[in-house]
């Protein structure tokens, strides 16, 4: 939503004056308070602000008052240290601390009875750092404040004779004059937050545009040519070819100390006995004859291995080295030379396995040979989807050299039972394996949306560039063929659909003030980061302070939980 905002014409100028604007009076007006509290050479400090002493206890206070709680109510100490909650809670403290000067040099404070309205309202300010303008709302505290309550249980109204100076003592660690004098500095910030942001508007015209932008939506027609799938059809690693590539020196160097690869077939369980042992060593011998008989090794680990670490990586161990497997697996797997599998399955306390190391030069020849083949043959299909084709035809012409009648010689023996008795699957072919370059056609998506949810990398956001682009037309193809980590994908633009006033009309107020909240908080944050950047001098942080012992709480206070939010006025 914000890059469509950066991308506006003179309201995104007018805006930027604003903030330029408050910023340049900020940086040549500014003069040191008068009034500043100095820090004592005797006094710890958190940190120092301008010479203003942030003390340990305000630190402490904050933090717990930001512990994050889960849906009943209880503190998440753990999260809080994984994020980091000690620095985040001094972060708020210097930001409060440079907003403070600038209200006080503009003339703003807060009366006393301000601060009374906000305590008998049950409200605790805290400042969130506003760097990152998410993270109030991960934490919970979008507004800038907390509901504590303060009401007596009964009643249900405002009880500072025992409700109040409680819930004060053990959510902050404060006592109730501490408290409200911390409250004094929190909402004399808070003034200033709300000026940096009263300039900002949004206009009916800003947000219809942004809406349509934003909504809109497309799906498109894409087909995906995939490296595994080329590596299996396309590439002819016979000795001759892989010996030639390997001359190169370039090429050679590409390839590495053989993998480890195997199938485990285990017993059935519950049933240690002699026939359920022969079924399984019957079942991986099945398996092997369908090895030596053509079919993919990698294919049926992933189908049959009962190694589930293994079994979705082809049976890949991840290693060249046999040490650390069991006596048999290190002596079937040490005994084999690249591109050799056991003949016979190995037995282990494991159960059954089939052995295969792979073959270095092999390796890398088809994986160096399957991005060349991929690319051109998503080349090949683009160029006939262009010309005319329909996309499942131009798929179907580009698949037909690679694709083998079955003859019945082509089954391997012993195949009809792999599965100890229930017929075995067809060998796969170029035109059946679920890898091979289909037409599939994506849900619709807006603009940032997945287009393709398995595609990974930059390659969503440069369809939904080129989807959205004003020149787009349905039916054109989207840009050359993608490059993605598992192949080339081939992208038709397939239908748009215009986000309309209508619908704009219907969620109108919702989404303008969300467009609002996120430029006032964009402004806020930017505003912020130049207080930041021309106090660097003269901000202090006292690192010991940064340690997990600001969570401890004063005097054994528990960190209690607060009263019911429900209760909100």
């Amino acid at each position: 939503m914000l890059d469509l905002f950066r991308k506006r014409g003179l309201t995104s100028i007018v805006y930027g004056v604003i903030i330029v604007g408050m910023i340049l009076v900020f940086v040549i007006n500014f003069r040191p308070n008068a009034n500043q509290k100095s820090a004592s050479l005797r006094e710890a400090c958190a940190a120092t602000v301008k010479g203003n002493c942030i003390d340990p206890k305000s630190h402490r206070a904050s933090y717990r008052v930001m512990i994050p709680r889960d849906q009943s109510g209880n503190l998440m100490t753990d999260r809080a240290k994984a994020m980091g909650l000690n620095k985040i809670a001094l972060d708020g403290l210097i930001e409060r601390e440079l907003l403070i000067s600038e209200a006080e040099r503009l003339g703003l404070t807060v009366s006393e009875d301000e601060q009374n309205q906000a305590i008998i309202g049950g409200f605790i300010y805290v400042s969130v750092p506003m760097e990152n303008p998410r993270l109030a709302m991960s934490l919970r505290i979008p507004d800038g404040y907390i509901y504590a309550g303060f009401k007596d249980p009964k009643t249900k109204l405002f009880d500072d004779k025992t409700a109040y100076p409680r819930q004060v003592r053990a959510i902050t660690g404060r006592s109730p004059t501490e408290f409200k004098e911390w409250q004094g500095r929190e909402l004399l910030a808070a003034k200033m937050r709300d000026l940096v942001r009263a300039p900002i508007r949004v206009s009916e015209a800003e947000a219809l545009e942004m809406y349509v932008a934003e909504k809109s939506s497309a799906t498109i027609s894409y087909v995906p040519v995939r490296f595994e799938w080329a590596e299996s059809y396309l590439i002819d690693a016979s000795p001759a070819n892989v010996k030639e590539w390997m001359k190169d020196k370039s090429n050679a160097d590409q390839a590495k100390e053989a993998n480890i690869r195997h199938i485990l077939i285990r017993p059935a369980e519950g049933d240690a006995g002699s026939e359920a042992k022969d079924a399984a060593k019957k079942k991986a011998e099945d398996i092997i004859a369908r090895v030596k008989g053509g079919e993919d090794f990698e294919k049926l680990a992933k189908q049959y291995s009962q190694d589930p670490g293994s079994a979705v990586n082809g049976g890949s161990l991840g290693t060249a080295k046999s040490d650390g497997f069991v006596k048999p697996f290190k002596d079937g797997a040490d005994a084999l030379k690249g591109g050799e599998m056991t003949d016979k399955p190995v037995e282990s306390q494991f159960g059954f396995h089939i052995i295969k190391k792979d073959d270095a030069s092999v390796t890398a020849y088809k994986k160096a040979k399957s991005l060349e083949a991929a690319k051109d043959l998503a080349n090949k299909i683009q160029t006939a989807i262009k010309n005319g084709q329909q996309p499942e035809d131009a798929v179907k012409a580009a698949l037909a050299p690679y694709v083998k009648p079955a003859k019945k010689s082509d089954k391997p023996e012993g195949a009809d039972k792999a599965d100890g008795g229930a017929p075995a699957e067809a060998p796969k072919t170029a035109d059946t394996d679920p890898t091979r370059p289909m037409v599939d056609t994506s849900s619709a998506f807006v603009r940032g949306g997945e287009a393709i949810p398995q595609l990974q990398g930059d390659g969503n956001s440069e369809i939904g560039k080129l989807a959205f682009a004003p020149d787009a037309k349905v039916g054109a193809m989207l840009g050359e063929p993608l490059r993605a980590q598992d192949g080339f994908y081939v992208v038709i633009l397939k239908s748009t659909k215009a986000a309309g006033r209508a619908e704009f009309d219907k969620d109108r107020d919702t989404y303008t003030g969300a467009i609002l909240a996120a430029k006032q908080a964009e402004a806020l944050s930017l505003y912020v980061r130049r207080l930041r950047e021309v106090a660097k001098p003269d901000i202090k942080i006292d690192e010991t302070f940064l340690t997990d012992g600001t969570a401890k709480s004063d005097g054994g206070l528990p960190i209690a939980p607060m009263e019911d939010e429900g209760e909100e006025p």
